[in-house]
């Protein structure tokens, strides 16, 4: 089971920053999630649209210069570009970039070979993901070889056939919504199934037993302890409304 370390190791240090991401680093992570904004062409590390509810700005990212984002921190730690986050990681690790905002696959496109060339990364450790599946589409086809994922935030009346669309490598998915059937339509469709954001090792081991292939965590280190041989007892977790 693949452990990505949500916003970085978010549970220790502050999200969606370059201290989350070393954090994240030296725990041993084998991936990292992060989501980034477009910010005069240049993608920006940040979750929420907004800055007020995470740092000390106000008003949308979007409209901000990249001179006025430097006046910004997040708990005393400055937002990150995206080539500031991927130079610190250098190819240690797999790193899911959610295209959070508008207009971001352009400048993702832009700076997508020189990330392979100059940072030591190879094109299976980019998994691109999004809830405004146009744009993956977009992606796709500017790189064929591009891994990407739908993000749903519900349960599709198609279950896993935006992974056939997409020629997708994977399919994320909230907690709240994951099923046997996604899992197994995806599983068909070859396809891995990552779920977010989970931290109760109870959880992680259910999700295990139904045939998740990863889970988003805050403290990865937890969820990686989490896992477990011994999956019996978690059969039927999801479908009885525990969790």
């Amino acid at each position: 089971m693949l452990i990505f370390a949500h916003r970085g190791a978010s549970g220790y240090q502050t999200e969606n920053t370059l201290a989350s991401m070393q954090a994240a680093l030296d725990l041993g992570v084998e991936a990292v999630e992060l989501d980034v904004h477009n910010v005069e062409g240049q993608l920006i590390v940040f979750h929420d649209r907004r800055l007020e509810s995470k740092s000390t700005g106000n008003g949308l990212i979007k409209q901000k210069t990249l001179a006025e984002l430097q006046h910004i921190n997040i708990k005393g730690h400055p937002i990150p570009t995206l080539w500031q986050v991927l130079s610190l990681i250098n190819g240690q690790c797999i790193v899911n970039i959610e295209l959070k905002g508008d207009n971001t696959v352009a400048p993702m496109l832009a700076m997508y070979d020189d990330v392979i060339s100059q940072l030591n990364f190879t094109p299976d450790q980019l998994l691109f993901s999004s809830f405004n599946h146009p744009y993956l589409a977009q992606l796709k086809q500017a790189k064929p070889h591009a891994y990407v994922a739908p993000l749903l935030g519900g349960i599709p009346l198609d279950l896993a056939k935006s992974v056939s669309d997409l020629k997708a490598y994977s399919l994320h998915i909230d907690l709240g919504f994951i099923s046997q059937a996604l899992i197994d339509d995806a599983h068909q469709r070859g396809a891995k199934v990552y779920v977010y954001t989970v931290d109760n090792p109870d959880d992680i081991r259910a999700l295990q037993a139904i045939g998740v292939d990863g889970v988003f965590s805050n403290y990865p280190d937890r969820a990686k302890a989490a896992i477990t041989t011994n999956e019996n007892q978690y059969h039927g977790w999801f479908e009885s409304g525990v969790n």
